[in-house]
């Protein structure tokens, strides 16, 4: 008998041990696993609080510049040439429909989602027999594209040194598509007809407004249609172009926003503390982010793309 209740007792023992066993390592957890439980949970919520962060900040940045509902004026852009190159002009623009037929058109502005709204060719305006064929340039010709050094989306150098924009690569696309040559020629936008004048460029391309120029140049298609705003901080007291009396407007030197500033619109120019002219309209949006100007004259198309950037 006492034989059994040993055995018995030994039985109870190890199940007791194994049960032990079982239960420290699912349902006890040590201090240190606890420990690293709690680390990971707490990065885990520190991760969600930083990309919810983020995202807030990203929408604030977004929604930090707008353009008032007041707009300036409407304007075309279009190619500018010498006066007197009449047939370059001619198969320049006839190239440039071809490529609105062909899809390369709407496929670049689909590049630049700031100006394909913009954009005022369609293939039901083209008469297609009228237009050079693929590759009946002249192989040995280069075009010297002539275009503003800063103006994005439209003309600006890179980071990394190359060229880009809408107009930069319409221009290529339009010098593939004749079997030209293609040569960059950029230049501050002030010393365009200096450029074009020297014949150091066969044109100038890069969102060059037609209305007030008609007579300077032998004008090219017409390839965009675009507006003349006033962008402002989101938070700015100015909600209308009668608010700009007494402050400090930018606006980038040569362009069409000065032009309409010293003309059409100068009676509201005149209510400014300043017109503060800028060499670029870059420079002009940095000084906007710093506060030292009020508001910035500028078409929508490169507005919005200095809007996007700042996000």
């Amino acid at each position: 008998m006492k034989k059994k209740l040993a055995l018995l007792t030994a039985a109870l023992m190890i199940t007791a041990s194994v049960a032990g066993c079982g239960s420290s390592g699912s349902t006890a957890p040590t201090a240190s696993t606890a420990a690293s439980t709690a680390a990971s949970t707490a990065a885990e919520s520190t991760a969600a609080e930083s990309t919810a962060a983020a995202s807030t900040a990203e929408t604030a940045s977004a929604a930090s510049y707008v353009f008032l509902e007041e707009d300036l004026g409407v304007e075309s852009y279009a190619i500018g040439f010498r006066v007197g190159d009449e047939e370059l002009a001619e198969t320049v623009s006839g190239a440039v429909q071809a490529l609105v037929l062909n899809g390369t058109y709407d496929k670049i502005g689909e590049k630049y989602p700031d100006i394909k709204d913009y954009l005022c060719l369609t293939a039901d305006d083209i008469d297609a027999s009228t237009l050079p064929e693929e590759g009946s340039g002249d192989p040995n010709y280069t075009f010297k594209h002539g275009f503003d050094l800063d103006y994005p989306p439209y003309s600006y150098l890179q980071d990394d040194g190359s060229v880009g924009g809408f107009d930069v690569e319409l221009c290529q696309a339009v010098c593939e598509y004749l079997g030209w040559g293609y040569e960059s020629v950029p230049f501050n936008w002030d010393a365009k007809d200096m450029e074009l004048n020297a014949k150091s460029c066969d044109c100038i391309w890069s969102g060059f407004t037609k209305e007030g120029r008609e007579d300077d140049y032998t004008w090219g298609i017409t390839y965009s249609n675009n507006t003349q705003g006033i962008l402002v901080p989101a938070d700015s007291d100015i909600k209308t172009l009668a608010d700009l009396s007494g402050k400090i407007v930018g606006v980038q030197t040569a362009t069409s926003a000065y032009d309409m500033l010293e003309d059409s619109k100068k009676d509201l120019a005149d209510t400014f503390a300043e017109l503060k002219v800028y060499e670029t309209y870059t420079i002009a949006f940095n000084d906007l982010k710093a506060g030292a100007i009020d508001a910035i004259a500028i078409d929508m198309t490169a507005g919005s793309f200095l809007i996007s950037g700042a996000n």
